[in-house]
């Protein structure tokens, strides 16, 4: 790096250096010019003229929403009180009485009998017409749990034991494998 000389500096040309922290320059005010202040007079009131346009707007918009949802509750309730007076209403204009609306019920739906199981003799006495015959398989019992078969506490203390051991071995294993290999790769 090559130093260049540095140029004589008239010293109109420097600012002073405050030698405090406490002692700043304070800068003038800055004036607006005749235009500008015309200017924003003009935005002013344009923002003012805006502003008004949009609070009749929204106060509006509230006006008919308000309305709007006391419509929906009034025709909510006409419509329930118009069925309300219907099912009130149980008299003519004639003065007769109307019979009660129709209800409904559900039949009790009827249960399909099953088909009678019939034994029959080899002798052929019956005139009756022969019956539905069906057979039945007999249920086979459900198998019983042997408790002979189940492992005691102490067998089952000795399979976990014997599992751990076993995941050891195989840790260890598994590890002495990986240090071999790594002494095959990389020999010291």
């Amino acid at each position: 790096m090559e130093h260049e000389p540095m140029e004589p500096v008239e010293h109109d040309e420097l600012e002073p250096i405050p030698e405090e922290p406490g002692e700043l320059t304070i800068k003038p005010k800055r004036h607006m010019s005749e235009k500008q202040l015309a200017n924003l007079a003009k935005a002013r009131e344009k923002a003012k003229v805006a502003l008004t346009v949009k609070k009749k707007r929204s106060t509006t918009l509230k006006q008919q929403e308000r309305k709007l949802r006391e419509l929906k509750l009034k025709e909510k309730e006409d419509r329930v009180q118009a069925e309300l007076n219907t099912l009130q209403n149980t008299v003519n204009v004639d003065g007769d009485a109307e019979d009660e609306p129709v209800r409904h019920v559900r039949k009790p739906t009827k249960k399909k009998k099953p088909p009678k199981i019939v034994y029959y003799s080899s002798s052929e006495e019956d005139d009756e017409p022969e019956p539905e015959i069906i057979y039945k398989k007999k249920p086979k019992a459900k198998p019983r749990t042997n408790f002979q078969k189940m492992p005691t506490m102490r067998e089952a203390d000795q399979a976990v034991e014997d599992a751990a051991i076993e995941q050891k071995y195989n840790d260890e294993l598994l590890r002495m494998r990986r240090d071999y290999m790594m002494q095959q790769v990389f020999p010291s």
